[in-house]
């Protein structure tokens, strides 16, 4: 038979309790019943699959004329009762007051408790959590959940509750309940070895500190309490503090124009957002980010109409990122990082409701993925908190792959979170870590194109991931293994590239590698044979420049080409070929920094391209030069990256601070980096350990 109550159940509280009354209130509405047991026969009916909703005065009564006649009404209506005991609760009259209308109706049975302070009733004491009207009505020593961390605490009180609500063993529950959390390990147990020696060695190890204070905790809980102090948020963005500034004015002008509905809202917003992808896609960025923020608007506006829209709120996700990449581009770097913390933070409240929706879990991945990009863009001081999101951004990947395994679209994205965290190794110049963050890619990458070689996404892939290796390589000065994993993603690309010349990331991709390739082998060959190879690639980057303009990605690959041929024309002795090139060279370099002043890699490139120039002239650039050259220090003082201490070296040379040069040379080669232009460099100043 089917219950006919408007409420499930109703929460009789002292308004001093009202914090637990408001987590009470949430938990169980939020609560869903194990699959397998709903429908089926219990001691309170057919199970249901929610346990909603929840009547809570606070809530239910604010717009009510008559107090007395809501509060009977809705006891009447309400199938259950939930006593919040406490103190407050025992002197409250109100308390007492319901708890003896709700018996008066028949459903003294129904009262449950759960208490939040005092102590329930000992050997010659009196209880000083358990109102009195509840021995009243026959209810002497209730059973009760206690919600105190050293007690039920919070998830077993909600079990109790929901278990004896529902008319069910909370055995059963509990039984259902632990399979359903402790999912993540069983199916890790019986997905693969090497994802179980993922989960053991990247996710076990750094839960054993918070399993130990409390084993209860899921996985996936544990992972977002640890986010709170990873996310950078001002405001809940579930306040829609922006949206209340904005100018309703021109709110009402794009509602209108979409239609009052909720739906055309939303379908007005999507339509906005792929408008500003095309003109992003274009590098027309005032454009896309005028639809972007219109998007936004909207979406905004329909998350207002209705709260539990999660759908709604998921793309106010979205849209917080396309703000966020727009903002990178447009060299507004602090700005970007906000649009990107907010998103983390509508996606982590979302798993927060939602703890085994693979795709939201999914989702903080690619989010803890852009924060920490963004990290290691704008500072490299520090280079841990880059680490610490992009290891985290792994570990999501993870979870999300194991609560969903089949799925081969989680699977193709865990070898890019291995290259993010490879990268980020590189940042605190842990070569080895990163190598083996650069083997688990590849490997991956392997398996999937293995499975599916017509796959044009699954060979780029497999050709980004040889290439990253090969990187690593060079740092640890294993320059044959490097050219081979560089020949390999040559022979994967170079095809593709032929079918599809408009291809640009491809054919930047293509020329970067060859003049890696040239570099690396120029040591070894005639050096007119490198020469002529540096003019043929000169030719492949004007058609590039030709056919894709002079986008920033474009100018960081010329400025590298220029210092790498400069350097070939100094090994020649060709002394004003060189000084033509470097001074190209810094051109360009400094005027893509007069656009983009945050942006690392370019100011990377003018040290480089400074040092150069002082070697061949022993002259130090001007001031307004050297005001843009990076100081190479964290707060701690010290140089954590490879590249970054290479270049450290370099720069304290060239400023005569040789105890400085000295301390980051050790620095590196106690961490195992032996590039080999380093190396010469070090041999040729004399800065190598036991020189």
């Amino acid at each position: 038979m089917k219950d006919n109550h408007k409420y499930k159940a109703y929460i009789s509280y002292s308004h001093r309790d009202s914090r637990w009354a408001t987590w009470l209130h949430k938990a169980l509405e939020s609560y869903r019943v194990p699959r397998k047991l709903v429908g089926t026969k219990a001691g309170a009916g057919e199970v249901p699959a929610r346990i909603r909703p929840v009547f809570r005065d606070r809530d239910d009564l604010s717009s009510a004329s008559n107090l007395g006649d809501t509060v009977s009404q809705a006891l009447t209506d309400s199938e259950n009762m939930i006593v919040v005991c406490s103190p407050d609760a025992v002197a409250s009259h109100w308390v007492n007051e319901e708890i003896r209308q709700f018996a008066r109706l028949g459903k003294q049975d129904r009262i449950f408790c759960v208490i939040v302070d005092g102590e329930p009733p000992g050997v010659g004491t009196t209880s000083t959590c358990f109102p009195a009207a509840l021995s009243e009505v026959g209810l002497h020593e209730p059973l009760a959940a206690d919600i105190r961390k050293w007690a039920d605490g919070k998830h077993l009180s909600k079990l109790k509750l929901a278990a004896g609500m529902l008319g069910l063993p909370l055995d059963q529950l509990r039984q259902r309940d632990l399979q359903k959390r402790q999912k993540v390990w069983v199916l890790a147990a019986i997905a693969s070895i090497a994802l179980a020696a993922i989960l053991i060695t990247a996710v076990t190890a750094r839960m054993a500190a918070q399993q130990r204070r409390d084993s209860g905790e899921s996985l996936v809980v544990y992972k977002l309490n640890e986010l709170r102090t990873m996310l950078n948020v001002a405001d809940d963005p579930a306040n829609l503090s922006r949206l209340k500034a904005w100018d309703q004015q021109e709110l009402a002008r794009l509602v209108t124009e979409a239609g009052p509905e909720e739906n055309a809202l939303v379908s007005s917003a999507m339509e906005l957002r792929e408008q500003g992808i095309g003109h992003w896609s274009k590098e027309e960025l005032g454009q896309a980010m005028e639809k972007f923020q219109d998007s936004w608007v909207l979406l905004a506006e329909t998350y207002r109409r209705n709260k539990n829209d999660l759908e709604a709120f998921f793309e106010l996700g979205q849209a917080e990122y396309w703000i966020g990449v727009t903002y990178k581009d447009l060299g507004a770097m602090e700005t970007a990082e906000v649009s990107f913390n907010v998103y983390a933070e509508i996606t982590r409240q979302l798993i927060v409701l939602q703890p085994e929706n693979a795709e939201w879990v999914l989702e903080m991945a690619f989010a803890l993925t852009n924060l920490g990009e963004m990290q290691m863009i704008r500072d490299a001081s520090k280079p841990e908190r880059a680490l610490q999101l992009l290891q985290s951004a792994l570990e999501y990947n993870q979870i999300a792959l194991v609560l969903d395994p089949k799925n081969s679209y989680y699977q193709s994205e865990l070898g890019q979170s291995h290259a993010f965290l490879a990268d980020a190794q590189r940042g605190v110049c842990d070569l080895e870590g990163a190598l083996e963050s650069r083997k688990k890619q590849v490997a991956l990458e392997e398996d999937l194109f293995v499975a599916d070689n017509e796959n044009t996404e699954r060979m780029k892939f497999l050709a980004y991931a040889y290439s990253g290796y090969g990187v690593v390589q060079v740092e640890m000065g294993h320059d044959d293994i490097a050219i081979e994993s560089y020949e390999k993603a040559l022979q994967l690309m170079e095809p593709f590239v032929l079918e599809n010349p408009e291809a640009m990331y491809e054919n930047r991709f293509i020329l970067n590698r060859k003049l890696r390739l040239i570099l690396m082998k120029a040591p070894d060959e005639n050096p007119d044979h490198s020469w002529t190879a540096m003019e043929e690639l000169e030719q492949e980057w004007k058609y590039l420049l030709q056919t894709d303009g002079a986008q920033d990605d474009n100018i960081r690959f010329h400025v590298s080409f220029l210092l790498a041929w400069a350097s070939l024309a100094q090994s020649r002795g060709a002394t004003e070929t060189t000084a033509q090139l470097l001074g190209k060279a810094q051109a360009e370099i400094i005027g893509l920094l007069e656009k983009l002043p945050a942006d690392r890699y370019a100011r990377n490139l003018l040290m480089q391209s400074v040092f150069q120039t002082w070697e061949l002239t022993q002259e130090l650039p001007p001031e307004s030069v050297m005001a843009l050259l990076p100081d190479y220090q964290n707060s701690e003082g010290h140089t954590r990256a490879c590249s970054d201490a290479s270049l450290a070296a370099k720069k304290a040379v060239m400023f005569g601070d040789i105890a400085r040069a000295r301390e980051l040379t050790a620095y590196l080669i106690d961490s195992g980096y032996t590039e080999v232009s380093f190396v010469r460099f070090c041999k040729a100043y004399s800065l190598c350990p036991g020189q």
